[in-house]
């Protein structure tokens, strides 16, 4: 059966318009997040240059909604002072922007209606905290983990003055500012050594030391590691804040 010249042209034509258009779309994006990535390296000064995903399908349809749905910058091992390599994420929802923002990338100073901060701390740089060189962080129990003022995470690691590793499942809570990890079992400790166990897996911690800005208002285990967020509602975005370590302005 002939299929007719001109409804297949047309379907021809269609197709190649929409895909002119995606890509043109995906090199817009792609043009914008390098630009951004490039700001928050150079602010931060950063050995890595952070991932950044702006979010919206398509991208330019923000050109008309006046909007970008996301953007997210992550940065990986980036070394903080007093806690060694950390994964940092920073989410920026529903930007306010004007054309020529969306088409640079520039969003300096753009309104936003939430700001969030997610520091993570795998057993390495938790383990400094806790002067443990072999801390492992694993989920206690078969579920997905919960986020939340609080959680619970099984560490097992080598405290001071201990020859081999003890493992111990705790609860890891924020009480305002202040998270604190006290054990709730002892899985696998030395008899007659309980109470040291106890004390070295006790700890407490101001988040507002943490490169979150602001305290913390979430806390969850995930993927062998203890995840902090902060959040901020109504935000102007500036790029210092999509860093993830602290930076001074001159």
């Amino acid at each position: 059966m002939r299929i007719p010249r001109l409804p297949l042209i047309l379907v021809t034509v269609l197709a190649v318009l929409l895909g002119v258009g995606w890509l043109g779309d995906s090199i817009a994006a792609s043009r914008v997040e390098r630009n951004i990535s490039a700001q928050v390296e150079d602010v931060a000064r950063l050995e890595v240059s952070p991932s950044v995903y702006v979010g919206g399908v398509p991208y330019l349809l923000a050109l008309f909604t006046g909007e970008i749905p996301s953007v997210e910058v992550t940065a990986l091992d980036v070394d903080v002072a007093g806690l060694g390599m950390v994964n940092a994420t920073t989410r920026v929802k529903q930007v306010t922007v004007t054309p020529e923002q969306v088409r640079s990338g520039d969003i300096e100073g753009a309104p936003a209606e939430l700001m969030s901060r997610t520091i993570g701390l795998d057993g390495v740089s938790f383990g400094h905290l806790l002067d443990m060189t072999d801390l492992d962080i694993a989920n206690p129990y078969d579920i997905s983990p919960a986020g939340g003022s609080v959680t619970e995470a099984q560490l097992t690691g080598t405290p001071p003055g201990f020859e081999d590793p003890v493992s111990v499942v705790v609860s890891l809570r924020l009480v305002g500012e202040m998270f604190h990890m006290e054990p709730v079992t002892l899985v696998d400790a030395p008899t007659g050594r309980e109470d040291d166990v106890r004390a070295a897996f006790t700890y407490s911690l101001d988040t507002r030391r943490l490169p979150l800005a602001g305290r913390a208002s979430s806390v969850v285990l995930g993927g062998g590691s203890i995840y902090f967020e902060a959040q901020r509602h109504n935000v102007r975005v500036r790029v210092v804040d999509l860093s993830p370590v602290e930076v001074t302005r001159p």
